[in-house]
């Protein structure tokens, strides 16, 4: 009986697969028959609208593989890494994807930038009350990176009150549920080394000795005294994250510098890369926030947005600091040894 079932999933398979060709798979009817021109309404059609149209469905349509990237690496995040190369390995390659695309969204300005603002002035009006400000993929995609309420710049309207129903429903959960910036922290506080104090008593006794040794050639001694301190004293460093200058808890801050430190040494190197992945996300999502500012003030000069919001003043002002969720990795070389100053780990250690 087991056979005959068998036999007929596959004859049914073949059928669905013999059935389908490429416009079906891609269902390209339904894809390419969703450029509605609203500037067709009034007879004066603007080319250039469908320019518009067709450019930020592709960048919805690359949010959406976004999301589904970092959903892999959070499930991925969420297992004992430390025990698990192959899934380190899957890890970097999802972000290094996920990169790849970003860098694909910067450079569609540039076919933007094609249209004059001349020309994007000719159907503007009929965009209101639509704004990218009402995407809610891309709040998403913030939400699940790691940017909190508190760290979102207030606008004339909260994000929520953008969306409602399911969209509602969905942005919340994104933004309730573990972020990769919290998954990230979770991950390196449970470093296996940092169970005991043997490595970072090493670390923090060569700081010792390199910061020892630069107090007769280093006018600048007395700064990396202070900033150093903040990372071995606890409640210097929990006064840096209460203002806001800091991220990370002491203990992942830790991990990361050991990870940072021992790049070289086997079961780090990995490590290592999927931190460097993460500056290269955060930053790319830096560059691409600027693209989009350059891109409306040159479009709208001072004007503000279709949704509302001020325009071009209000992506200026995305462009802080609070909007880099890995901030603490950012800054991470300044809180590096020399190399020559890092002692080995010891066997225990290992």
């Amino acid at each position: 009986m087991s056979y005959i079932n068998e036999q007929q999933n596959k004859r049914r398979k073949q059928n669905f697969t013999a059935s389908k060709n490429y416009a079906d798979y891609l269902q390209l009817d339904r894809l390419l028959n969703a450029q509605t021109m609203l500037s067709s309404q009034n007879g004066r059609v603007s080319e250039d609208e469908h320019l518009f149209i067709i450019t930020h469905q592709a960048y919805e349509l690359w949010f959406k593989q976004i999301l589904f990237e970092m959903d892999i690496v959070s499930k991925l995040l969420a297992t004992n890494l430390w025990t698990n190369e192959m899934a380190m390995f899957n890890i970097l390659k999802r972000l290094g994807r996920i990169s790849s695309i970003i860098k694909l969204l910067i450079e569609h300005f540039e076919v933007l930038e094609t249209m004059s603002h001349y020309d994007f002035a000719k159907f503007r009006d009929y965009l209101k009350p639509a704004s990218g400000f009402q995407s809610l993929q891309f709040r998403m995609i913030e939400n699940k990176f790691g940017l909190t309420k508190e760290n979102r710049v207030n606008c004339c309207k909260s994000y929520t009150e953008c969306f409602n129903g399911k969209k509602s429903d969905e942005f919340e959960r994104t933004s309730t549920e573990p972020s990769l910036f919290t998954l990230v922290c979770r991950w390196l506080e449970s470093m296996p080394i940092l169970q005991d104090n043997i490595v970072w008593d090493q670390y923090r006794k060569a700081t010792d000795h390199w910061l020892e040794e630069s107090i007769k050639t280093d006018e600048s001694y007395s700064d990396k005294r202070k900033l150093m301190d903040t990372v071995f004293k606890c409640e210097q460093h929990k006064c840096l994250m209460d203002q806001g200058n800091r991220k990370f808890s002491h203990r992942a801050l830790k991990g990361a510098i050991i990870v940072n430190a021992y790049r070289n040494e086997k079961g780090y190197a990995l490590a290592n890369r999927i931190l460097e992945s993460l500056v290269d996300i955060d930053t790319l999502l830096s560059k691409w926030r600027y693209s989009h500012f350059v891109m409306v003030r040159k479009m709208i000069g001072h004007s503000s947005g279709t949704g509302g919001t001020s325009g071009s003043e209000y992506l200026r002002s995305t462009l802080s600091d609070s909007y880099r969720i890995f901030i603490d990795l950012i800054n991470l070389p300044a809180l590096i040894l020399p190399d020559t100053y890092i002692p080995p780990l010891t066997e225990l250690a290992r």
